[in-house]
């Protein structure tokens, strides 16, 4: 267990007005654990309390295996599948003093059990995501540095991914290559958005058939997980020309992101990082293409907080990590994007992680 990290949760449940927190297998959980358990539809999780008691509840089926995770430190209860899962879950709840409390649940948690035991046990469960997340939003000297090797995998894929492209090729053997560039410097979990032509302006494109084109704009989406913390960089790139539309709207896109990420200073409010970003692009109009967040946290996960949005009423500290990627998009035509990490890092100084070329390039 991360107990430090257990600890900090523990101390967030008074203020939050709750007597426990569920969590689910998740990255949430594996966060804390060290490791998360196959998920099925049988309820599981692990219940930390606001006493700093820890136990977890599973069907019998996991019960041994979740003892030897554990390393036997974390009491594990199990419920038998013959039995059903209402009445020994609440018996469980009762010798642990929640039956009738108040208990978040992290963003894993599968609705139709958790409405069941609900109903069943008295408990009334909660949003916990918010409170997880304030466990790990700042990030220590050490987090940071794994951060910057991180981004620099990622980084590293940018310029041979460059000479590997031509057209005739599918989007997936861009996304194959890239995959081995950042394996071969250490990157695990790897993943890529490839959008190519008029997939680019589909700001989560998530298909990999289309062949590319002379004349495609890519957007390139990518990043890997090294050491447990995660990288995130989109650059955007032109085959064979470029028109002088993409060319103008390139230049806006680019101007977004440095007027954002100069804007991202410690004790810098954040919805006045999404706007000056909007502003920027709305000088051509196009701040109504930009239909999601400027940008997202990301460290243990690729999207956790802060999130870089309007009705997020937050100040950046020093330790937070997030992304920077306004973007211009014109489904079915095209779209383009920068996206650089960002840490207001251990000196309060605003940090770009990554460091991959970004002017605008033809191939």
């Amino acid at each position: 267990m991360r107990q430090q990290y257990v600890n900090k949760l523990v101390s967030l449940l008074p203020e939050a007005g709750l007597d426990a927190m569920l969590i689910c297998p998740s990255e949430e959980l594996k966060f804390f654990a060290g490791f998360t358990p196959m998920m099925c539809e049988r309820f599981q999780g692990l219940f930390v309390t606001a006493d700093g008691g820890l136990f977890y509840v599973c069907n019998l089926l996991y019960g041994d295996e979740l003892r030897e995770s554990f390393r036997r430190q974390v009491p594990v209860y199990t419920w038998f599948d013959g039995d059903g899962m209402l009445d020994p879950v609440k018996e469980i709840l009762q010798q642990q003093g929640l039956v009738g409390k108040r208990v978040g649940v992290n963003s894993s948690a599968q609705a139709f059990n958790i409405l069941d035991i609900a109903k069943h046990a008295g408990i009334l469960f909660e949003n916990g995501k918010p409170l997880l997340e304030e466990t790990r939003i700042i990030k220590s000297g050490e987090e940071l540095q794994i951060m910057r090797e991180a981004a620099a995998i990622a980084d590293a894929a940018f310029e041979p991914t460059l000479n590997f492209i031509k057209p005739g090729m599918k989007e997936a053997e861009v996304r194959d290559f890239m995959f081995a560039e950042m394996a071969k410097r250490g990157g695990t979990n790897l993943w890529a958005i490839i959008a190519s032509g008029p997939n680019s302006g589909f700001p989560h494109y998530s298909g990999y058939d289309r062949v590319i084109r002379e004349g495609d704009c890519i957007v390139l989406d990518w990043g890997c997980e090294h050491r447990e913390m995660q990288s995130d960089i989109s650059r955007t790139i032109f085959v064979g020309s470029v028109t002088e539309q993409q060319r103008n709207l390139y230049d806006l896109a680019s101007r977004a992101n440095l007027a954002a990420q100069q804007a991202a200073r410690e004790g810098a409010f954040i919805p006045d990082i999404d706007a000056v970003a909007r502003e920027v692009l709305d000088e051509q109009g196009y701040a109504k293409t930009l239909i999601n967040r400027t940008g997202h946290g990301i460290g243990y996960m690729i999207h956790e907080a802060p999130d870089i949005k309007a009705c997020n009423p937050r100040k950046l500290e020093r330790g937070m990590c997030f992304s920077i990627e306004p973007g211009i998009y014109l489904p079915n035509r095209f779209g383009m994007r920068i996206e650089n990490i960002v840490a207001i890092n251990e000196d309060g100084e605003t940090e770009v992680l990554n460091q991959a070329r970004r002017e605008l390039i033809v191939i």
